[in-house]
């Protein structure tokens, strides 16, 4: 691996901080109490979004420093999981068990996100995981 390939992820992980941090700021600055369905729709694509530049940096950093991203049906628990590892001559842990689990609900309201068309938006749901998302 060369200097300029780490100067490459510095940089994009960076970006994906930085889209990161932008849904934060959209979510602090919705307000859920009364909220009409646009809203509610905003919260869950801030957080679908939120959760997209967090698995789009650590798949950055699994493909350079690893080689791979893991693979199979189950791949983003995996991602999450193997970020949980020091791998010795590689890299150090990227995450912090706790922070893991929380992301791994965070994955879990985006699968939700993407495949409840029928569903409307429960703002009670969307609440809990806007609160724990901004704790982060």
């Amino acid at each position: 691996m060369t200097s300029a390939e780490i100067q490459r992820l510095r940089a994009e992980v960076k970006s994906d901080r930085t889209a990161f941090d932008l849904r934060l700021d959209e979510l602090e600055a919705l307000v859920l109490v009364g909220a009409t369905p646009p809203v509610l729709a905003q919260v869950a694509v801030a957080l679908h979004h939120g959760y997209g530049a967090v698995e789009a940096a650590l798949a950055r950093v699994a493909r350079l420093l690893e080689g791979s991203v893991p693979q199979g049906a189950d791949w983003h628990q995996q991602l999450l999981h193997t970020m949980t590892l020091e791998i010795p001559s590689v890299r150090p842990a990227i995450l912090e068990r706790e922070t893991a689990d929380f992301l791994r609900k965070l994955l879990a309201f985006r699968h939700f996100f993407r495949h409840a068309y029928a569903v409307g938006w429960d703002a009670e749901q969307l609440a809990s995981v806007k609160l724990a998302a901004l704790a982060r």
